[in-house]
């Protein structure tokens, strides 16, 4: 098989992939925020908060307050990483030589 064409299949971008990214993320920092949640109430870890730290029902409020935010950014940078990847992979499809009949 032609590795420009094998390869010319994968260069297309999705059309929703930042959304997929950001609901995968979301549910994989779901046990973690469940976990930080819990230690949290019960008084055993802070959430640091403008330098202070932060224990109980305030320290819920800010967790779930900031998730959001760091979901995104850590979507932003992964769909930033596929598509400087996409661009190369597109590069280097158009410098290979066409299959010759």
């Amino acid at each position: 098989m032609n590795l420009k064409k094998s390869l010319s299949k994968y260069s297309g971008k999705p059309n929703s992939l930042f959304k997929k990214i950001f609901f995968t993320f979301s549910f994989a920092y779901l046990p973690f925020l469940i976990l930080f949640v819990i230690l949290v109430s019960f008084g055993l870890m802070p959430v640091n908060f403008n330098n202070k730290d932060i224990y109980g029902l305030k320290g819920v409020v800010v967790l779930v307050c900031f998730a959001p935010i760091f979901v995104f950014m850590f979507s932003a940078f992964a769909y930033l990483w596929f598509a400087f990847g996409n661009f190369v992979l597109r590069v280097f499809v158009t410098l290979l030589p066409d299959e010759k009949q």
